[in-house]
Order: structure tokens, then C-alpha cells, then sequence
């Protein structure tokens, strides 16, 4: 009988484990689940749908799923006990930053389809973008299966591995930037008179409210910028100061940045 194991239960792993919980999911697979701790399994099984291990000898080595959730450091442990176990119905995904398919399959002796992902913490609230990208071993099922998965927790996308150094700088680093902005129109409002509550919470439903607008509309940001910029307005006065400051430049490399330093971190994957 076919399984899925997510070994790694940290934000990503449990926020996984919850969307293929979620009785909408189209995956409704038997699902183990496995952390070096416990208290972490224990939240999360129920005995119908999820079903904890003690240890990865318990892994099931064939028609399996197995989706890694670990830091990338934490892979030889994962390696000590399933290298050369897996049968070739397996599928493995992993989303284990800077660790390439080709690095994953050698590690673990397998060569059977592998795909790479990079969801981001917006997972956690079922709002992660998650890039993904497949080696060629795999098939239509494969990839429509890793949909599924990573669909239950946000949006995803397929994109090819080279740029999936892009995609960290981009959407895996993400939230930071974005954190960054709402703390920084947060204390723009404080200096500006506002209680510090009130200007936090207009800011953070300032930045949910432009980004679900852009969403629902489809629109280029910058039609929508331009519909909320009048003549000699108040838009247009702030506008010109992030401009003259280098607002959009900064992000660019912001991106530019975390994309660089993810190629270094992946030199030897």
C-alpha cells in the first residue's frame, strides 16, 4: 500500500503535516511522521490519517512519498540509515535549501525520481509560494503528487534548478523583507503621532490588503500605484521620496544578496 513519510517537523514539516490533514486535501494517503523530537510527533498524530515513528528504521522503503523537512546539515543523519534502502517506487522531495536533486540522489543512493522544493514560513497560515523542480527520472504523477502537497499549504510553481537559487533570494527570504516594511511604516506612524498598536495594525492590513488587490485583480502594481497617485496628492510626495532614496534599488539587491549567498552555501551540493 502506498504511504508518505515527512521526516522534519519543524515549521514547514508541521504546517505540511496540517495541510494534508486538512480534509479538503486531494492526498489522502496514510501519513508517518518522524522528528528527533517527539513532543513534536505527538502533536501530531491522530491514529486515522497520521501515524508517528520511533525511529527512521521504521521508514517504509518502498511506495513511499518521503518529503525531507530538515536543515541541511541534518541530512547524513538521514543518510546513516536509508542510503541504498529506497526501492524505485519511491518519490522523494525535498526541501532542503541549497541541496541540489543530483546531491540528494547520491547522498542517499537513489535513483529514482527526486523533486526540489522551496516553500516559504507564510506556510505556517497556508499562504506559502512554494517553487518547485523535478530531476528526470520524473513523471506527470510525480509532479502532480508534489502539487498536491505543497498546494495544501499556499500556491505552487515549477521552475527549472538553476534558478532555484533565485527563488530562495526571492520568495524563501521574502517574508523577512516584508516584515521589514511593516516595522518601518509601523514606527513611520508612531513618529507621526499614532499609538504604536494602531499604526501596526494599519500597517500590517495595509500590506495584506495591497497584495491581495494585486492578486485578486491581476493587475501590474504599478497600474494599481498609479490609480492611488493624484496630481500633486500626498501618493505622489511620498513616491518621489522612496524613489530619490533608492526604495525599489535596495530590494532588488536585497534579492540579488540572499540569491548570491544561497549559491555559495550550495557550491558543494
Amino acid at each position: 500500500m502506498e504511504r508518505m513519510t515527512i521526516i522534519g517537523l519543524g515549521n514547514m514539516g508541521g504546517a505540511l503535516v496540517r495541510g494534508l490533514k486538512n480534509p479538503k486535501s486531494k492526498l489522502q494517503l496514510p501519513l508517518d511522521v518522524f522528528d528527533v523530537d517527539a513532543a513534536r510527533v505527538d502533536s501530531l498524530v491522530d491514529g486515522q490519517k497520521v501515524f508517528g515513528l520511533k525511529s527512521l528504521s521504521e521508514v517504509k522503503l518502498d511506495h513511499n512519498t518521503l518529503v525531507l523537512c530538515v536543515k541541511p546539515q541534518d541530512l547524513s543523519g538521514i543518510v546513516q540509515t536509508l542510503a541504498g534502502k529506497l526501492g524505485p517506487e519511491c518519490l522523494v522531495i525535498s526541501i532542503l535549501a541549497g541541496k541540489k536533486t543530483g546531491t540528494i540522489g547520491r547522498e542517499l543512493q537513489f535513483q529514482g525520481p527526486i523533486i526540489r522544493a522551496m516553500p516559504n514560513i507564510a506556510a505556517v497560515i497556508g499562504e506559502a509560494a512554494t517553487a518547485m523542480c523535478a530531476n528526470e527520472h520524473c513523471e506527470g504523477a510525480h509532479k502532480h503528487k508534489a502539487e498536491e502537497i505543497f498546494r495544501g499549504v499556499g500556491e505552487a510553481f515549477w521552475t527549472k534548478e538553476s534558478l532555484m537559487d533565485a527563488v530562495t533570494g526571492l520568495s524563501g527570504s521574502g517574508p523577512a523583507y516584508i516584515y521589514m516594511v511593516i516595522e518601518a511604516l509601523t514606527d513611520g506612524g508612531v513618529k507621526m503621532g499614532m499609538p504604536r498598536d494602531l499604526a501596526f495594525k494599519l500597517s500590517t492590513q495595509t500590506v495584506l490588503g495591497a497584495a491581495g488587490l494585486v492578486k485578486h485583480t491581476g493587475l501590474h502594481p504599478a497600474i494599481l500605484k498609479d490609480q492611488v497617485t493624484t496630481p500633486a496628492g500626498t501618493t505622489i510626495s511620498a513616491l518621489h521620496e522612496l524613489e530619490e532614496r533608492g526604495l525599489r534599488s535596495m530590494f532588488v539587491n536585497a534579492v540579488e544578496k540572499a540569491t548570491l549567498r544561497s549559491m555559495e552555501l550550495g557550491k558543494d551540493s
